[in-house]
């Protein structure tokens, strides 16, 4: 009975760098998520790296029985666990805000936004990082990776989210080593007649650039040359927001990202030019491998290096030197090797969205696909190669399901619909367009191709415009909180190990995590029927205020945001999924006189909310008048543009808080503040102290 029950164990042996990774990821997540070291606290980290680094040794030599071999994991996974956390806070070095003059390198290609140029600085002066955003004139448009500016602006720590559920930006810049931002206007820098550019990183963006104008000279333009420059180069800042969201409402974003389908397509197309030297002798084996491996890395350069093609690259690095000295490893263990590279490299990878969904695809496709394809059988050809497609695609879509709603809220219906077609076109537009930036020098050849190349990218705008128009071609509005991401994330992981080793353990662990999932849901559903909460969110030029009860909710707003509210979304639309009231509101722009419901009444500028009294200010209103008897609000909402006198408002109004909104400009907000302070009146600055949030 012991050897059945050892013969049915994981053999882990065959995932040597799953088991390393796991460990070494753990310890950058903690440092970056919850730990703050100080320099003298990093030293003693390193120092304590290296005593683990001696004790390994000690323990692997010393140590030779079986029965104790828990002692060299346990020392091992606390030492990677170590060198998680201090390859982080070796690598984020923070900035000297004290300097007077600031002397910077811009560590990666400017990109162009509609009002300016955005660039990551390498501090030389200092160290850290820098987040720069330049006036857009013709000189700033004009910079390029490597070059050394001069500046003198003082930099600013890079502000926290004003509003609930809010985009992080600050976490988001802070895992890539950024802490610190700054515009500077046309006058505010001045460029340096030197270059400190990494020669690889400068010969992959020149010759970018070089095929970029290549594509435009031979005739693609518009929308398809948007979409043929991100699919083929990895390039995406021409690419406009409407397109890219259909693309996202059909499932087939991932298309427009250079990764490991595109990789892979060139390694399968070269693969099968280099057929000939299929032959037995070693010599011709080994010659064809080392030409696929510098093919793929040469494709890699094209695409600028990015992390995505990386991870795709050195994971099928893996797979061709596995083959050349003929020794084909685990697929998993390719991908897990892959992973560690790239997080030693950059460890801020582990919190990329694009790092993450592209690793669970890969992981989806290579564990659940024969599953999934196996569970239909047709004897007819064609519908076994589009059932052969489907399974992919389901594979995929169901291992980074739970990463789509965690991060965007959203799942796209008809992903399997779009996919079948998108993805015969997609692999012809990658070989297509391969083939027409070698050519591109031969004259009518070269423009012949593009021009097959330009309809092929038309048909799959198309397409992804026609998926889009569908009904319910997006499912948004949903939300898992992050206990229950995590529980999905180990049920999934959990479901693969089932498939592939068919133990009632893992069954009984994956219905675990299942159970939790559901309880939470149905916790937060119970709490959300019963919820009743105020919330004055915090938006430059727009007003944007919500009253919620149960599952409904009414968004008093000004006239622009009830007109386009696009322009609050950012602001307001994560806190409106998380509440459940999404797609169960109404929105009353201010100068709507009257509204009553079952929980709100509007009056003018006055509001009834449960039992509190909200008030606004009205332009139209006469203040000063000083009344025998006062009325009682519990709130007053100041906002836009009103020049407000406190001192006659409160003639009017016994006011318990006085809230200034985020749209009300910075030199009335002032005047506003001081006032209130001399007459002791209670007051709560939105824009400062974000988001005023009542529950009740």
């Amino acid at each position: 009975m012991r050897v059945e029950k050892h013969a049915r164990m994981i053999n882990w042996f065959k995932y040597p760098f799953v088991r390393l990774l796991m460990p070494f990821a753990l310890g950058i997540w903690l440092a970056l998520s919850y730990l703050e070291l100080t320099k003298n606290e990093v030293k003693i980290l390193l120092i304590a790296v290296v005593f683990l680094g001696l004790a390994l040794l000690y323990v692997a030599s010393a140590i030779k029985e079986y029965k104790y071999r828990w002692v060299f994991g346990m020392v091992l996974n606390i030492h990677l666990i170590l060198i998680g956390v201090a390859i982080v806070h070796i690598r984020n070095d923070d900035l000297d805000a004290d300097s007077a003059v600031f002397v910077a390198r811009l560590a990666e290609c400017p990109t162009e936004k509609e009002k300016s140029v955005k660039a990551v600085l390498d501090m030389q002066s200092d160290a850290g990082m820098v987040m720069a955003y330049f006036e857009k004139n013709e000189r700033s448009l004009n910079m390029k990776y490597g070059d050394v500016i001069v500046f003198h602006e003082v930099p600013r720590l890079v502000e926290p989210p004003k509003n609930p559920e809010q985009f992080d930006y600050r976490q988001y810049l802070a895992r890539q080593g950024i802490r610190w931002q700054v515009y500077l206007k046309n006058d505010a820098w001045e460029m340096l007649a030197m270059s400190r550019a990494n020669p690889i990183y400068a010969f992959s963006y020149r010759l970018r650039d070089f095929l970029l104008d290549t594509m435009r000279r031979l005739g693609i333009e518009g929308d398809e040359y948007a979409v043929a420059a991100a699919i083929l180069l990895g390039y995406d800042d021409t690419l406009p927001t409407e397109l890219r969201q259909k693309y996202v409402a059909a499932g087939s974003m991932h298309i427009l990202c250079v990764s490991g389908m595109h990789v892979g397509v060139v390694f399968l197309v070269f693969s099968y030019l280099l057929s000939f030297l299929n032959r037995r002798k070693p010599w011709q084996n080994v010659l064809k491998q080392s030409l696929l491996l510098l093919l793929i890395w040469f494709y890699a350069l094209l695409a600028g290096l990015a992390p995505s093609v990386l991870r795709s690259t050195i994971m099928l690095s893996f797979v061709i030197v596995g083959n050349m000295i003929k020794r084909n490893g685990v697929l998993l263990n390719s991908l897990a090797a892959s992973a560690f590279m790239l997080l030693c490299v950059e460890p801020a990878n582990l919190f990329n969205v694009g790092f993450q969904l592209s690793y669970c695809a890969v992981i989806g496709i290579v564990v659940l696909k024969r599953p999934i394809y196996n569970l239909f059988y047709t004897k007819y050809k064609f519908l076994d190669k589009v059932w052969e497609l489907t399974s992919v695609t389901l594979a995929a879509q169901i291992a980074t399901a739970p990463l789509s709603v965690y991060y965007f809220h959203q799942f796209p219906s008809y992903f399997w619909l779009s996919n079948l077609f998108m993805g015969p076109i997609s692999t012809i537009v990658i070989i297509g367009g391969m083939v027409m930036l070698l050519v591109c020098f031969i004259p009518y050849i070269n423009i012949d191709i593009a021009f097959c190349v330009k309809w092929m990218v038309f048909a799959m705008n198309f397409i992804v415009t026609r998926v889009e128009n569908l009904p319910f071609s997006i499912i948004k509005g949903l939300y898992i909180n992050a206990l229950e991401f995590v529980c999905l994330m180990i049920a999934l992981w959990l479901l693969m190990m089932l498939i592939e080793h068919k133990k009632k353990s893992l069954m009984f662990g994956m219905l675990s995590m299942l159970l939790i999932f559901s309880v939470s849901q149905l916790a937060r559903s119970v709490n959300q029927r019963t919820q009743m909460s105020l919330t004055v969110y915090s938006m430059n030029k727009n007003t944007a205020i919500d009253f919620v009860c149960g599952t409904e909710h009414v968004l008093l707003c000004d006239t622009m945001v009830a007109n386009d509210f696009s322009l609050a979304s950012f602001s307001v639309e994560n806190n409106l999924i998380r509440e459940g009231v999404y797609k169960n509101g109404t929105l009353l722009p201010h100068c709507c006189p009257k509204f009553d419901n079952r929980y709100l009444k509007k009056c003018k500028n006055m509001v009834s909310f449960g039992d509190k009294t909200i008030a606004f200010f009205d332009k139209n209103s006469t203040f000063g008048v000083k009344l025998p008897s006062r009325p009682h609000v519990d709130y007053f909402v100041l906002h836009g543009r009103n020049k407000v006198d406190v001192e006659k408002l409160l003639n009017c109004y016994v006011v318990d808080l006085l809230i200034i909104d985020g749209s009300v400009p910075d030199y009335i907000r002032e005047r506003i503040i001081e006032k209130a302070d001399v007459m002791g009146q209670r007051y709560y600055d939105v824009k400062t102290a974000g988001a005023f949030v009542l529950r009740l």
